[in-house]
């Protein structure tokens, strides 16, 4: 067998390699996840049932609002509508948030990490690779679950939608979906560093669905408190989901727009801020060897 000489081992790690070595790895871990979650089939009927469940109680919960009504920037939103629009942005951020640190948490325990930062693939690469896929399967396993409560519950029954509100109401969900992309990899950092990727989750998620007016208008919080909640994005991405659902907003709309910036640069932010930390989190197991005791 010949030895590799230097140059060898250079065109190895060259920029063509590494990218191929990227896409390779990324389609064995999305292979690997898909098959992972098939062999929890029950668990996901399950997680219908339990969807219909709490659904079923916002439902008859929103039915005990006077006139069925709630008023908002402007424009009046049926009251089952309005609950049902919110249930599902804390449906689909709960289980982006969720999923991913969990994952993460169970990944360390078992010592993936430590395996990765040695290999081609990368440690950072995994990161990405793996909040993606959560991301992904959280969209996917809200709609699996929320698609059969349409047909149940008469649900978003004052929906006003043109070709610009529309296309409004998208990019608002693009822009959410890359902010709770940015926040798990920043929350799978901490998961990493103190060991509870669980209770971290239900930490973000508690606050942010508590400010952001998803089940509730935001005139029954004190002032003071509603200023907290307007400098949450989540709550304008929340606002902005309803107007361009229910109130014909489109892009050129203040609330729109305001919020489309905001969850960008947010995202910017907390991506810078993974970086850093994700620099740190990689030198501790350069130095210790592992991070996955407990």
């Amino acid at each position: 067998m010949v030895p590799k000489t230097p140059d060898d081992v250079l065109k190895e790690f060259a920029p063509e390699s590494l990218s191929t070595s990227f896409s390779k790895g990324l389609s064995a871990l999305f292979v690997r996840n898909i098959k992972i979650i098939w062999q929890y089939k029950f668990s996901i009927l399950m997680g219908f049932v339990n969807t219909l469940i709490f659904t079923s109680l916002f439902y008859y919960v929103s039915l005990l609002v006077p006139d069925l009504q709630i008023a908002q920037d402007n424009y009046v939103i049926d009251s089952i509508s309005f609950i049902f629009a919110g249930v599902l942005l804390i449906e689909i951020s709960t289980k982006i948030l969720m999923k991913s640190l969990n994952s993460f948490t169970s990944e360390m325990r078992q010592g993936t990490f430590e395996t990765l930062a040695t290999l081609p693939f990368g440690l950072k690469r995994y990161f990405v690779s793996e909040i993606a896929f959560e991301v992904i399967y959280g969209l996917v396993l809200s709609s699996i679950y929320f698609l059969p409560i349409f047909f149940i519950f008469p649900v978003f029954r004052t929906i006003n939608l043109t070709l610009a509100s529309f296309f409004s109401l998208v990019l608002i969900v693009i822009c959410t979906l890359i902010f709770f992309f940015s926040l798990s990899l920043l929350a799978a950092n901490f998961t990493i560093l103190n060991k509870r990727g669980r209770e971290i989750a239900m930490v973000i998620i508690g606050v942010m669905h508590l400010l952001s007016g998803s089940l509730f208008p935001l005139t029954f919080f004190p002032t003071w408190l509603r200023y907290l909640a307007y400098g949450s994005p989540f709550t304008l991405a929340v606002r902005s989901f309803r107007l361009c659902l229910f109130g014909g907003g489109v892009i050129s709309d203040t609330n729109v727009w305001i919020s489309i910036v905001v969850l960008l640069l947010a995202s910017v932010v907390i991506f810078i801020l993974f970086l850093c930390t994700f620099n740190k989190i990689y030198r501790r197991i350069r130095l210790s060897g592992t991070i996955h005791e407990y």
